[in-house]
């Protein structure tokens, strides 16, 4: 088995760079600075420079996918690959890249865009994605757990994830406070996941 799959982190970065097209189709459309950030009520709160957003946002986002394959690929290779898992994993970057920069630029041209209900959709989609596979996984990061025990930890931890992505995406249907609270529960969620962990490896 190759240490690095070249060939799915070449084609997922530049899937990344696709919003790159986009930007210089709608060059002359786009104003010269362009909301990037915004509140949990829709309002803009952070701009940059048109080229900003059109060329480097896309390159952070290829960036970041070329070193999260590179990270999977070596664990994969000493832990074993989950093929599956691994191809849902390394799909999440570059659909958020073109996701997030068609919204950015649907914004930017005065369409009324709710960043918070695309944001929350995606992070809900996300973590019912992740939790879906995570079961299927025989190992727990950074631990040297027996494969029952791992998958008893990631099973759990799984269901969580699949719950925290329903409740955001049922905070869509709801008032941006709804979301805010979601969040919030993601804190406990994460606690009580690791307790959880360390206390099932203890009694393995």
């Amino acid at each position: 088995m190759k240490l690095i799959k070249w060939k799915t982190l070449l084609i997922t970065s530049l899937v990344c760079l696709v919003p790159i097209l986009f930007g210089v189709m709608l060059w002359n459309y786009l104003p010269d600075s362009i909301a990037i950030h915004f509140d949990i009520n829709n309002n803009p709160d952070n701009f940059a420079p048109k080229g900003v957003a059109v060329f480097l946002l896309p390159f952070m986002m290829a960036f970041m996918q070329a070193f999260c394959c590179v990270v999977n690929d070596i664990n994969s290779a000493k832990k074993g690959e989950v093929k599956k898992f691994e191809r849902a994993v390394k799909w999440i970057i570059p659909s958020m890249s073109i996701i997030l920069q068609a919204v950015t630029f649907a914004f930017a041209l005065g369409f009324m865009v709710d960043i918070r209900r695309v944001a929350a959709f995606i992070v809900g989609v996300v973590l019912i994605l992740v939790g879906n596979y995570m079961p299927k996984l025989n190992y727990v990061k950074n631990r040297n757990y027996e494969p029952d025990t791992a998958r008893k930890i990631n099973r759990f931890m799984g269901f969580g994830s699949v719950i925290m992505g329903v409740l955001f995406l049922i905070s869509i249907l709801l008032p941006p406070v709804a979301t805010i609270c979601v969040l919030v529960l993601l804190v406990p969620y994460v606690i009580i996941s690791t307790v959880y962990g360390i206390k099932v490896g203890k009694g393995k």
